[in-house]
This record gives C-alpha cells, sequence and structure tokens, in this order.
C-alpha cells in the first residue's frame, strides 16, 4: 500500500522523503539533550539550595516564635501533633516516587517501559489505576494500621519497635532486615528515575545527578528532622500540582496544537488506524504506530487491555510491601494527632489519585496524539511526558517537568532519610548498643546517620546504573523480595493470634519461594535468566504472588495451630526517650474516639475503593472502545480531580496552621526587640536553674553545720536550777 507522505498533517515536521520514500524521524530526542547541562546543575543545586535554606529557616521560625522544643523526639516524631492537611500533603509527598515510575515506567517489550505510550486510555488508567488501588487500600488497612498505632502502641518510634516488643528478638532482627531492604529499594527507585531523566534532558552527568539531588535534602533533613521534612514535602507537593494542572489544562483547553478532548480523541483514531503502514522507513521497530497489540480492537481508547490487566495486577500485588514495610509510612502515622490521622490518610490517598490519572491523561495520552517519534529507549528513560511538554511549550515544558521530578525524588528521599535515621537509632544503638541512651545522644547518632545514608544514596544510584539496572526493573521486583513481610506486618496490630514463629517464617519463606519462582518461570519461559529476561511480565507476576501470598498464608496456618492471645501490654509499655510537652486535649486518646476514628476511616475507605476501584472500571468495560462523549467525559474528571485536589492539598494546610502563621508573622514584625529581650530573660533564668542546685546544696550545708554549732553550744547556757 502506497503511504502519503507526511501521513499525517499535524505530524508532519516528524516526517520527510528520502529517495522516493516517507521516512520517519528516528527518535524524538535524537541523542541530544533537550536542555544544556547548565540549566540540569541550576535546578538541581539552585533548588537544592533554597529547599535547604528555606525548610530550616521555617523549623528556626517555629522554635524561635511558637516554642517548640527540638528534643531527639521532636526530631524524629515531629511532637506527634501533625494535623490533617500537612499529614495528607506528606501521603502524597510519600507515594510521588510513583511519580518518577510515571516518567520512566512502562509496559509491555522487554522491560522498556512504555506503559504511556503503548496502553492509551488503558496506559493512563493502569499508571492512575494502580496507585489509586495501592492508595485506597493504604487508606483502607494501613489507615486503619495508624488508628491501631494510637491505640496500641501511643509512645513507639517505628515499626521494628512495636514488632520487638511483641515477638521478640529474633522476629525483631529479620523484620529490621526488610525494613532497611525496602528503604534501600525506594532509594534506589528514587535516583535511578531521577538521575536518569535529568540525564536525558539536561546531559548531567548520571553519577553526579546521582549524588547531587540528595545534597540539599541531607542538609535541611540533619537541621529540622521529620517536622523539616514535613514542610519540605508540603512545598514540594504545591509545586508539583502547579505544575500538573498547567500541563492538564494546556493539552485539553489552552493547547494550539490539541486544546480540547475532541482533537485528542480524533487524533488518536487516526494514529491507531488499522489501514495506516508501520513498516520501516515511514516507522521503525519500538515506536507507536497504528493498532495496540493486547487492546481491544487495537485501540487506545479502551480499559479492556490484556498488557494493562497484567501490569495492573502485577503492581496492585506487589507494592503492598513499599507502603507496609517503609518504616517511613509508620513514622508519619506516629507524627501525627490522634483527630488527624484517619482523616489525613484519606484525604491524601484521594489526592494522590489525581496525579497519576491526570498526569497520565494529558502527557501520557498527549504523546500518542501528536504521534510523537518517541522510541522504546526514550520512553524507557522517562522522556514521553519531556516530550509532549516540548512539543506543546517549547524548552519551558522540559523544564517544568524537570522541576516536577526533582520536587518529586527530593520529596520522597527526605521521608527514607528520616525512616532509615529512626531504625538505626531506636532499633540498634537505643535496643542494643545503649539501652540507656539520652536525649542527646538519640539526637546524635539520628543525625549521624541521616548523614551516613545520605552518602549511601548516592553510591547506591552508580553501582545500580553500572550494573544496568533500571527503575522499572527495581519497581516490579519490589514485590518478590519484601512483599513476603506485607501479611505478618498486618497480622502485628490487627491480629492478636498471629505468632513470632509463623510472622518469622512466612516472611522468609515467602521471600525464597518468591525467588525461586521468579528465576525459574524466567528460565522455563524465555530459557536464560539474565536482567532483561527476569523483568518480563509472567516472570515478575509469578514472584509476586507467591511470595506476598506465601508469607500471608503460613503465618495464618502457624498462628491457627499456636495463637499467642495478645493483649498488647508490652508494646504499651513502649517508652520515649524525653517526655514531650503537648497542647492536645486528653479526649484524642480516649479508646471510644480511636474507636469512632477506626469505624470511621473503613467506612468513608472502603466506600471510595469500591467506588474508584471497582465501580468505574465495571461501567468503563462495557464501553469497549470509548464514544467522544465517553473519553470527553474522562478527561473531564481527569481535570476536575486535579484541579480540585491541587486546590485542597495546598490550601488545606495553610488554613490549619493559620494561626500559627499569623503568631509567627507577629512575632517577626512587630515583637522581634522584645523576643530578642526575652532570649536574653531565658538564658539568664536556665542559668539560675543551672546554678540552683549547687546553691541549695551549699544552703543546706551551712544549715546543717549552724545546727551542729548550737548543739555544741547549747549546754554553756543551761541555767542550773535550784533546790
Amino acid at each position: 500500500m502506497e503511504s502519503l507522505c507526511p501521513p499525517f498533517s499535524f505530524a508532519a515536521k516528524y516526517y520527510h522523503e528520502s529517495v522516493g520514500s516517507c521516512v520517519r524521524q528516528t527518535s524524538f530526542f535524537q541523542g541530544k539533550a533537550a536542555l544544556n547541562q547548565g540549566v540540569g546543575y541550576s535546578v538541581i543545586l539552585g533548588f537544592g539550595a533554597f529547599f535547604a535554606f528555606f525548610t530550616s529557616f521555617l523549623v528556626w521560625l517555629e522554635k524561635r516564635y511558637v516554642g517548640s522544643r527540638h528534643t531527639s523526639e521532636w526530631f524524629n516524631t515531629a511532637g506527634r501533633s501533625v494535623k490533617t492537611g500537612l499529614i495528607a500533603s506528606v501521603i502524597v509527598s510519600q507515594v510521588l516516587f510513583c511519580l518518577s515510575l510515571i516518567f520512566s515506567c512502562g509496559h509491555g517489550q522487554p522491560p522498556s517501559c512504555k506503559v504511556l505510550m503503548s496502553l492509551g486510555s488503558m496506559g493512563s488508567a493502569v499508571l492512575s489505576g494502580m496507585p489509586a488501588v495501592l492508595r485506597f487500600r493504604h487508606v483502607l488497612l494501613f489507615g486503619v494500621i495508624a488508628i491501631e498505632i494510637k491505640r496500641k502502641a501511643p509512645h513507639a518510634h517505628t515499626v521494628c519497635e512495636i514488632v520487638k516488643a511483641r515477638w521478640g528478638t529474633t522476629a525483631h532482627v529479620v523484620f529490621l532486615t526488610f525494613c532497611f531492604a525496602t528503604n534501600i529499594i525506594v532509594t534506589a527507585m528514587l535516583l535511578l528515575g531521577g538521575s536518569a531523566v535529568v540525564n536525558a534532558l539536561t546531559g548531567v552527568n548520571i553519577y553526579a545527578a546521582s549524588f547531587l539531588i540528595p545534597l540539599g535534602v541531607v542538609v535541611y533533613t540533619l537541621a529540622g528532622g521529620l517536622k523539616a521534612t514535613f514542610l519540605a514535602s508540603y512545598i514540594h507537593s504545591v509545586i508539583v500540582h502547579i505544575v500538573l494542572v498547567i500541563f492538564v489544562y494546556l493539552v485539553y483547553t489552552a493547547s494550539s496544537q490539541l486544546g480540547s478532548p475532541g482533537v485528542v480523541y480524533r487524533r488518536l483514531i487516526e494514529v491507531s488506524s488499522i489501514s495506516r503502514v508501520c513498516q520501516d522507513p515511514i516507522s521503525h521497530v519500538g515506536q507507536a504506530c497504528g493498532p495496540v497489540n493486547g487492546n481491544y480492537k487495537g485501540s487506545y481508547l479502551t480499559m479492556l487491555s490484556s498488557g494493562g490487566l497484567v501490569f495492573g495486577i502485577i503492581n496492585i500485588v506487589g507494592n503492598f510491601g513499599t507502603i507496609f514495610v517503609d518504616n517511613g509510612y509508620w513514622v508519619s502515622a506516629i507524627a501525627a494527632r490522634p483527630t488527624s490521622t484517619h482523616k489525613g490518610y484519606l484525604l491524601g490517598g484521594l489526592v494522590w489519585f489525581a496525579v497519576p490519572f491526570s498526569l497520565a491523561t494529558s502527557l501520557g495520552i498527549g504523546a500518542l496524539a501528536l504521534d510523537l517519534p518517541l522510541t522504546a529507549s526514550e520512553a524507557g528513560h522517562g522522556l514521553v511526558p519531556a516530550a509532549t511538554a516540548i512539543a506543546l511549550m517549547g524548552k519551558a515544558g522540559s523544564v517544568l517537568l524537570l522541576t516536577m521530578l526533582f520536587m518529586a525524588v527530593t520529596s520522597a528521599g527526605s521521608s527514607e532519610l528520616i525512616a532509615v535515621s529512626s531504625l538505626c537509632t531506636y532499633d540498634i544503638y537505643r535496643t542494643y548498643i545503649n539501652p540507656n541512651a539520652n536525649g542527646k545522644q538519640i539526637l546524635k547518632v539520628s543525625r549521624i546517620v541521616i548523614l551516613g545514608f545520605g552518602c549511601f544514596m548516592g553510591m547506591l544510584a552508580v553501582i545500580l546504573n553500572k550494573a544496568g539496572v533500571s527503575l522499572g526493573w527495581m519497581y516490579l521486583a519490589t514485590g518478590v523480595i519484601i512483599g513476603s513481610t506485607v501479611f505478618p506486618i498486618a497480622f502485628m496490630l490487627l491480629w492478636s493470634k498471629a505468632n513470632s514463629i509463623g510472622a518469622i517464617l512466612g516472611s522468609i519463606i515467602g521471600c525464597v519461594l518468591g525467588v525461586i519462582t521468579w528465576l525459574s518461570v524466567t528460565k522455563i519461559e524465555y530459557g536464560r535468566v539474565t536482567l532483561d529476561a527476569t523483568g518480563r511480565n509472567a516472570p515478575m507476576l509469578a514472584g509476586n504472588l507467591v511470595s506476598t501470598f506465601t508469607g500471608g498464608v503460613v503465618h495464618v496456618v502457624c498462628s491457627l495451630l499456636r495463637p499467642q492471645n495478645y493483649d498488647w501490654d508490652t508494646t504499651k509499655k513502649i517508652t520515649m526517650v524525653e517526655k514531650d510537652k503537648t497542647d492536645l486535649p486528653a479526649d484524642e486518646f480516649e479508646e471510644e474516639m480511636l474507636r469512632k476514628a477506626k469505624r470511621w476511616i473503613i467506612k468513608w475507605g472502603l466506600g471510595f475503593t469500591l467506588v474508584i476501584v471497582v465501580l468505574w472500571p465495571a461501567l468503563s468495560l462495557p464501553a469497549g472502545a470509548f464514544s467522544l462523549k465517553y473519553f470527553t467525559f474522562w478527561a473531564v474528571v481527569a481535570i476536575a480531580w486535579g484541579s480540585i485536589g491541587s486546590a485542597v492539598i495546598i490550601a488545606m494546610p495553610l488554613m490549619e496552621s493559620w494561626s500559627t502563621i499569623q503568631y509567627v508573622l507577629a512575632g517577626m514584625f512587630t515583637n522581634d526587640r522584645l523576643m530578642a529581650r526575652m532570649d536574653e530573660i531565658n538564658v539568664k533564668l536556665e542559668m539560675i536553674m543551672q546554678a540552683l542546685p549547687d546553691a541549695e546544696r551549699r544552703h543546706l550545708l551551712e544549715q546543717e553545720k549552724a545546727i551542729k554549732q548550737d548543739s555544741v553550744d547549747q549546754p554553756d547556757h543551761i541555767v542550773p536550777v535550784s533546790a
């Protein structure tokens, strides 16, 4: 069949005639970085320095004008009084590492990660539905667990502290190992995705990016601990959501190249036409062209996709671990005030849904609608959204994407620093090295670990890049490695019969069998065990399923045979190093209030889960290939959800903290001299208080000496009584 050149007028710039043939551009970026290295270093170092200074400054303001005591407890738990809006913002930011997955993740052919390019509407559904399933399971289960922490281990600092209190030392060591593995895996995903995209967009050396990206995070985390990471996470979330809204409106309302759901719909119909010629040189291997294999009628406009279904199952099953076994989520739950925990987790889940859903629906589908000549390699390096942004906005679009990615990586990275620091400090140092450690020693160890793990993050990324490990491979392998611990960790707070033997055996056996299954299926299916082969769908799916469910089954069987019948008495006896003063009302800690919060999160979490995970797909499947009206509705939902979610996550923390903000501003601009004078008085009072024990001791000694002297002198003054 003779083909037109170009096949589509809207993509004319990507085609040219050569020797009588129509030739498609071999790649979008053609081996060139979209931006120069100066921009890359400016973003990494500039934003890093800004957040290091600004976040540290905010922490200092809170200490100076609000009176926060920067103890070891405050450093690692933020005073256990964080409100709903900020907790929701933190939950969103903690899973923003999945945003780097969207940038460089995908599906299908060798782990080249092309889901946005190969699945169309199913791609946006999988990449938004997958995190949605995770977040709403997160809301339904981890939201409940967060309440149970307040009820059953109110003074805990880490998940492993609770493990040791309930199941003893052996279980503690096993779960500590898995928790460290989780933090290392998540950190690896952050830096692999972040450094790859920065390198591809700007040409910055990938190894330099690996070390420079965490630099600013380490600085402000060292200065302000968990509260600093929460404040930074909020600012990062604000920037991510602003950029998100810009792109969504650009694709569906403002762009001269697209600009409406109708235009996007018609373009998607054209590029996936069965009559389209897709042989070389009019299209090259790895580029999106014509009908999609595995999708209903080869359409991009469908939820019926076999490849998308498999990819979704791997994510649903395998990524429990990145939530339940990541100490960062437990630290956030511990830091929340009791009345904010359940609401913060539900709100965080709802707002998070908007990020992958809106981004995939705009920039992912936009790349297809523009017929961009992206290759499998470019998609695998996370350049699908960047290519769409450049096509629509020029270099300004790639700068926005680079900024968005940097915010996502650093936001989640700060959470990992605190998570690892807490484990090392409380579960190793305080538990096995110095059980009588005081607050100053705990604080010192926490900061040493943050600095050390920050350096380790960079070295880890360099090693994995050298080994050729990709973000997509690491992401899909997560469930195989740590999935076996998910059910035991959940049972720890939710099931009184769960015993330690079952937890230990389930975690170890599940992991071993999962890895064996993963490698065996790879060998059987592809005849070889290589990095590329192990990253394919069938081995990953089998390994994830076996690891996760074996761990659960083994634990259930062992616990039913020898139930523990635990009453959580020992977990309630976990102690704090320093007593924190709190302004929270006593009724927030009452059992009835916590039970009410648990019922609330179950009711609303289950309701939203059924609507988004069950009802929405069920209503979409009968539609087959979407009509124009249905796709328009889909786009409107993406725009509305992205806009409303962004507005809520930006405004709510400010509204909740408005009185504190006013108090700080008043102190800065009206009472600064008074505050300085008060600082001087406080210093003098502290000196007096420190001197009081010595003065009192001297006074008592002098008083005792005077009494003794009186007793010696007393006989000289006795008057004889006459007979």
